[in-house]
């Protein structure tokens, strides 16, 4: 489901002071999230994920966030694909290049 089909029209209000504030802003900026999206993650999966770039892997490697927010996307496509004709379409290579970039994170 889309944004648009379900949007997020309810809020949750949790009063913390600055230095709080200042910790859970900075633990959300450190992975590349916003502080609602931070909390979203850390309120219903207990915990957070989110794929961050390596400063030394990226020199390295070439990955960056964008580089695997991509093959997510393509997987995602694929996922689709096959569920939709029942059929499952060569893909080993695309696994293969996320295991490999995932190893290397």
């Amino acid at each position: 489901m889309n944004k648009k089909q379900n949007p997020r029209l309810k809020n949750i209000v949790i009063r913390v002071n600055d230095k709080e504030h200042k910790e859970i802003e900075n633990k959300a900026d450190n992975l590349g999230l916003t502080i609602s999206d931070y909390g979203r993650q850390l309120m219903l999966k207990g915990s957070v994920l989110s794929v961050q770039k390596s400063e030394s892997l990226g020199e390295s490697t070439g990955v960056d966030r964008r580089t695997i927010i991509g093959l997510a996307n393509n997987l995602n496509q694929l996922t689709r694909y096959a569920n939709e004709r029942r059929e499952l379409p060569q893909i080993e290579s695309l696994l293969k290049d996320i295991e490999t970039i995932i190893s290397k994170w």
